[in-house]
Parts: structure tokens; C-alpha cells; sequence
């Protein structure tokens, strides 16, 4: 009788482990702020504040008489990131908002994370607000003009839980929620540079109206975003960037020590990408190279360079510099700036438009 239990026990059970979770989710957590966006097949997306988001590749194994799941994948160094999931009510702990599921991270570097997670899809604002870059074309309290003079424009992005941007002046990130056509952010950090007018009149009006909870509309094209003071600001989906056909002046690379340093020397390190090519100055010679793309991950293959002599430390400058560039394995253009990262998620080339 007991073999036969046990025997009708591991039937039943062996089908249930061996299902996959394959439901889209946007998990997130506070205190610190961190997100994880599940909603591709086979893909985890883990994002903080001050850190490039690294995606892991991997798969859940869900046990339904329990309610949880885990999943498990490494990301390009090979270091797994854990999940567990479990069907349990969640409070965000920024709003009454109650979310589906409770998760659990462990993170490679050791941290342990605790958060919820929302269907993604579930919230059909979200869904026309989320992905896209927002460019700001009009706010209270500040006048158009200055915004049309900026240098770089104002903008923000909504993924995965994390707000990123830039104000006029300095660049800022931080956490939100999203509940029916409201908009609630927490505390945003930012970057404390000084610059001149009118960036730094634009960004004083853009903190002080994108704060706390807006309501919000998008339209096509357009998102209309109010708070309760009265104040608001109109932004316009920008076109994804485009890395082919780009030209870039490096301003500061990874010398492979955990320290990204500025270029020193009279000429300029350059990067052009054209149709799988990326070529340009190393600051003593020319190179080229190729690379390969797939969304916002990139590989470089071996560079090629001419032979001129340089005195030191430029030649050692132009080994790092382009060790940087083989170690880069994403890239994201914000406004005038490439951003280029590594696998363990240190920067690996800054570079400006040319």
C-alpha cells in the first residue's frame, strides 16, 4: 500500500515541477531600489538606481501545490541570479497598491532582496507608458524657449519600476508605481553637476513638478502628466536611438584596474559605427573592428590598427582604451551620450556625439 502512494505521489508530482512559470512580470522592491523585469521568455532584466541593467538568461520551475516557482539564470559572466516567486498578496510599501506575487532575490554579489511583482500587461496605462523615451516639450514655470536652447533635451524613461532620466542639468533615477492613470514616484537621486542657464532654470521647474503623484494620459505620441499643484508637463515619444551611422568623441574608458580614467593627449579618441563597423582614433593610431548587436547588447570583435610609435603613457592608453572596447557587452545612447558597459555592469567607454 505505501509503495503504491509513493508511486502515485511521484507521478503526480514529477509533471508539476517540471512546469515552467511563464507568466510576464514586473517585480521591484524598496529600501534599496531595485527592479527585475520578467516579462521576456527565458530573460531577467536586474536594474538599481546606480548600476546598468544586466540580464540573466534562465528558466522557472514552478511547483503549483505549493503556489511558488524558482528561476535561475546567469548572466554573460556566467554568475546565477535566483528568483523565488510565490502566489501570496504584496504590499509595495509606498502605496496601498497590493501586488500577486511575493519574491525573493539572490543576488551574484550576495545580496538578498525582498519585493513584489505585477502581471505585466495587467495595467493597460502602463503597458503605453513603459519602454519608450520621453522627451519633455513643455512645463509649467518654465518657458519654452529655454527648453528648445538646451544643449541636451530633458528626458525620461519608465521600465521596469525605475524612473531614469535627465533634467536639464545633471541625470536622476529612482523608483515608481504605477495605480490605473496615477503616477507615483519616490524619492529621485541625481547628479549634483552645476551648469549655466537656462539648464539650470529648466531643471528647478522640472523637480519641482515631476514629484510625488501625477496623473497622466498618453495619446499616441504624446503623454500629458499633472500634479495636484497644478502643474504640468508635456513630453513626445523620441525615436529609439540608433548606434549605425553615429560618430562619438571617448571622453573616458575603463583601464581595466576598476577605475574609468579620462583621455589624456593632444588627439581625440573616436568611435564611428557604420553597417557592422566601428572605426576611428585610439589616440596614437587609427582602428577598426566589427561588432554585432542584438536590442541592447553588443560584442566587438578583434581590432585591427595602424603601426605608429607613440611615446608613453600614450600607448598604454591606447591598449586600455581598446581592452575597454573588447570588454563592452551593452550600449545605450542618452540624449548626446554612449554608454557602453561591461559584463560585471562597470562602465566600459563614455563617449559624446561628434
Amino acid at each position: 500500500m505505501m509503495r503504491t502512494v509513493a508511486a502515485l505521489w511521484c507521478a503526480l508530482a514529477l509533471p508539476v515541477l517540471a512546469a515552467a512559470d511563464e507568466r510576464p512580470l514586473m517585480c521591484f522592491g524598496n529600501e534599496p531600489s531595485w527592479s527585475l523585469d520578467m516579462t521576456e521568455p527565458g530573460a531577467a532584466r536586474f536594474a538599481t538606481p546606480d548600476a546598468e541593467p544586466v540580464v540573466y538568461h534562465g528558466a522557472a520551475t514552478r511547483l503549483d501545490v505549493l503556489g511558488e516557482a524558482l528561476w535561475r539564470g546567469p548572466s554573460a559572466d556566467g554568475r546565477d541570479l535566483v528568483a523565488w516567486l510565490r502566489d501570496a498578496e504584496c504590499s509595495d510599501n509606498m502605496s496601498d497598491t497590493r501586488h500577486p506575487v511575493t519574491v525573493r532575490v539572490s543576488h551574484p554579489d550576495g545580496r538578498f532582496l525582498a519585493g513584489c511583482c505585477r502581471l505585466a500587461g495587467a495595467n493597460a496605462a502602463a503597458s503605453s507608458l513603459e519602454g519608450p523615451t520621453w522627451r519633455l516639450t513643455q512645463i509649467s514655470g518654465a518657458e519654452p524657449a529655454g527648453l528648445a536652447t538646451l544643449a541636451r533635451a530633458v528626458t525620461v524613461r519608465f521600465e521596469a519600476g525605475q524612473a531614469r532620466g535627465f533634467s536639464g542639468c545633471n541625470s536622476f533615477s529612482g523608483g515608481y508605481e504605477l495605480e490605473g492613470d496615477r503616477l507615483k514616484l519616490g524619492q529621485l537621486a541625481s547628479t549634483m553637476m552645476a551648469c549655466p542657464e537656462p539648464g539650470s532654470s529648466v531643471e528647478q521647474a522640472f523637480q519641482r513638478a515631476f514629484a510625488g503623484t501625477l496623473q497622466f494620459s498618453v495619446d499616441g505620441d504624446r503623454l500629458l502628466a499633472s500634479a495636484a499643484s497644478g502643474a504640468t508637463l508635456r513630453f513626445e515619444r523620441e525615436a529609439p536611438p540608433q548606434l549605425d551611422g553615429s560618430s562619438w568623441k571617448v571622453t573616458s574608458f575603463n583601464n581595466n584596474r576598476h577605475a574609468v580614467v579620462g583621455v589624456i593627449g593632444d588627439q581625440d579618441i573616436t568611435l564611428s559605427f557604420e553597417d557592422g563597423k566601428v572605426s576611428g582614433s585610439a589616440g596614437c593610431n587609427q582602428f577598426h573592428s566589427t561588432y554585432t548587436m542584438q536590442g541592447d547588447s553588443i560584442r566587438f570583435g578583434p581590432a585591427a590598427t595602424t603601426r605608429r610609435a607613440c611615446d608613453e603613457p600614450l600607448m598604454t592608453q591606447e591598449q586600455e582604451f581598446l581592452a575597454a572596447l573588447a570588454s563592452a557587452v551593452s550600449w545605450r545612447i542618452d540624449g548626446n551620450v554612449l554608454d557602453l558597459h561591461r559584463a560585471d555592469a562597470e562602465r566600459a567607454i563614455w563617449a559624446v556625439s561628434r
